[in-house]
């Protein structure tokens, strides 16, 4: 008899947990050591660290990360971090979509 093991679809995006924190609620915590995000390690206003990295990465992983952000589930990414606590479900839009979307029109 043959067994079928489902295994939980792996996370498309590569930007990690920094970078989806932030491109989605457009705050900066810096933790000890260990930092990916955009920020330079002092700064936590995330319009200053506004770039075509970030924008690039937004339109990249826009789809993945709107559905992340509809749903609030927390474990939808392995690589997610406790601490960085996210919103969503709750019918607001992600930081990106006001800052680098809407400002671009």
């Amino acid at each position: 008899m043959t067994t079928i093991v489902r295994r939980k679809r792996a996370s498309r995006s590569s930007i990690g947990p920094y970078r989806r924190h932030e491109l989605l609620t457009g705050r900066i915590v810096y933790p000890v050591q260990g930092y990916t995000g955009y920020g330079d390690g002092i700064g936590t206003d995330l319009t200053a660290f506004i770039s075509d990295e970030m924008r690039a990465d937004w339109a990249a992983n826009r789809d993945e990360l709107m559905a992340f952000w509809r749903s609030g589930r927390p474990d939808t990414f392995p690589d997610s971090l406790p601490w960085l606590c996210l919103g969503g479900g709750d019918g607001s839009l992600p930081w990106a979509v006001v800052l680098l979307e809407e400002c671009e029109r």
